[in-house]
């Protein structure tokens, strides 16, 4: 299968009139495009390389996915950055790869525009650009949360970093390697009323929060016996720093609290920020904050 075998390939999950049949040297961008993100998996840092490409292909959809999600926009197009090593991504690693695509497509209502693919002298490195439409609604922004809001989070934490050791330790069939390999964005929780600020926890529930915090210019009180984890009984300060999750963390003023979803929970409040403190402040079994104070959460540098 040559390259252009595969864009050929790709073709039925175009968008065909922006898209121009991926025929031309770019596309026209689609009218309801608002907002825009992109992500990039590399090999040996996001995955470890022997994964099935179908979840791959998934993935890098999904975690761009979120970040939409994450400004209350709904994924609608997307755009491809593949760099692959011929010698390992041969014609059924690329099949297995469109079928992963095909469907990421049919869960988050998206369709190819274009892109670029390349070979790689080492590894995989596969990027996404994802275009998203408000629908009408105003985006959700990290800078958005005032102190005396209620911090929430729509779902367990610790299912990234569980499949995460699952996958490394060789159990690819458990619930959680299926949660790292193929994440779920909340699209559900678009327009969620209420919402003042959000981030997806891609690098751990407090991690994210801090960016939330940062760029609000406030600091938050967790209450850590309150945020639900995805193994109650395991590992709490890793899961709860590990990442790879993709639920959101997000503010909400007070009268909003009780119209939460049933998955969604309240696990602190936003303060004034002070100098010299932590922007965020946890609260719970001193072991359990010391070990996560420790821990910085998910960064590349």
């Amino acid at each position: 299968m040559s390259e252009f075998d595969f864009i050929r390939d790709l073709r039925p999950l175009t968008d065909l009139d922006p898209a121009l049949g991926l025929a031309d040297d770019a596309a026209l961008v689609p009218a309801q495009a608002e907002v825009v993100c992109t992500d990039t998996l590399v090999e040996g840092l996001h995955f470890i390389g022997d994964e099935p490409a179908a979840d791959l292909a998934f993935k890098l959809l999904a975690v761009n996915a979120s970040d939409l999600v994450a400004m209350n926009a709904r994924p609608t197009h997307a755009l491809l950055n593949l760099s692959l090593p011929g010698g390992r991504c041969d014609a059924a690693w690329r099949a297995g790869f469109i079928t992963g695509l095909g469907e990421a497509c049919a869960a988050f209502g998206l369709q190819l525009l274009g892109g670029d693919t390349t070979g790689s002298p080492a590894g995989l490195v596969l990027s996404a650009t994802l275009f998203g439409d408000l629908e009408g609604r105003a985006p959700w922004r990290r800078a958005d949360a005032e102190a005396g809001q209620r911090v929430c989070v729509s779902g367990p934490v610790g299912a990234g970093a569980l499949g995460l050791a699952d996958v490394q330790a060789g159990e690819t069939q458990t619930a959680f390697a299926a949660h790292y390999r193929r994440p779920t964005p909340r699209l559900d929780l678009l327009g969620l009323p209420g919402v003042t600020a959000c981030a997806d926890i891609s690098d751990g529930l407090i991690a994210d929060l801090g960016h939330v915090c940062r760029a609000s210019g406030v600091a938050a009180e967790v209450d850590l016996s309150a945020v639900p984890l995805a193994d109650p009984a395991g590992d709490a300060a890793a899961q709860i720093t590990g990442g790879d999750d993709y639920h959101l963390v997000f503010t909400v003023a007070e009268p909003s609290e009780a119209a939460l979803p049933a998955d969604c929970a309240t696990i602190g409040r936003i303060i004034p920020a002070v100098q010299g403190q932590s922007l965020v402040r946890l609260s719970g079994e001193p072991a359990i904050v010391a070990q996560i104070e420790a821990r910085a959460g998910y960064t590349h540098f």
